[in-house]
């Protein structure tokens, strides 16, 4: 996994006595092994995951908010069979309101508040939840969060993003932030063809043979 600081420049004030600046910093991170990366704020640190398909937990300032995000990945291989022109059609079947309630159902009382269909999510078609929720372990309270799952190649991503539900608006904005930084080790060519000349749309080729009967069609 490769972890490291980017500086950006957000903002400059030029004068006539001088020039001011502000500088914010965040984190990239690129996990190879399971094919993401993802950016997220200086503030926000890194910890231990909980589930065995969390491979990224971020925590954000303030404990008493319980802002998190995680990305979580598992091996879906069931769809390799069908040409990426089936991936939106895919995801309506197999990462929609069924995966979603499934996936809610490791907490109570739970509430969804939107759903939508179809988003993006790094390279891969997705969908997306906001929900309410009671944690059913650990420190329970009431929270609130937004979710987004995608199934690119042979692989469904998902990024949970939650708080205690009574600030989860102060929250939301850097949630998307991190959300819509995620993207996807490239795996699929968007061309049936590859980098290769769209040889699918070439004529049929005919070869007779000495009789009627061989003939072959390419």
């Amino acid at each position: 996994m490769v972890f490291f600081k980017r500086s950006f420049l957000l903002a400059a004030l030029f004068c006539f006595i001088g020039v001011g600046s502000a500088k914010a910093e965040i984190f990239f991170v690129e996990d190879q092994e399971n094919g993401f990366s993802v950016t997220f704020p200086d503030l926000w640190s890194r910890s231990h995951n909980q589930k065995p398909d969390d491979k990224l937990t971020l925590v954000g300032p303030g404990e008493p908010d319980f802002a998190t995000c995680r990305v979580r990945v598992r091996e879906d291989r069931r769809f390799l069979v069908y040409p990426r022109k089936f991936a939106d059609s895919i995801q309506k079947v197999a990462y929609s309101h069924d995966f979603w309630n499934r996936y809610l159902g490791e907490y109570d009382d739970v509430s969804v508040d939107d759903f939508r269909e179809p988003t993006g999510l790094g390279k891969g078609f997705g969908s997306f939840t906001e929900a309410t929720y009671t944690t059913a372990e650990g420190t329970i309270m009431r929270k609130r969060g937004l979710m987004f799952a995608s199934l690119y190649h042979d692989r469904a991503y998902i990024v949970d993003c939650s708080s205690e539900a009574s600030v989860y608006y102060k929250w939301r904005p850097a949630f998307m932030g991190i959300v819509k930084s995620v993207d996807f080790e490239k795996v699929v060519h968007e061309l049936p063809s590859g980098n290769y000349r769209n040889f699918l749309a070439d004529e049929e080729l005919v070869i007779n043979g000495a009789k009627k009967v061989e003939v072959t069609r390419h």
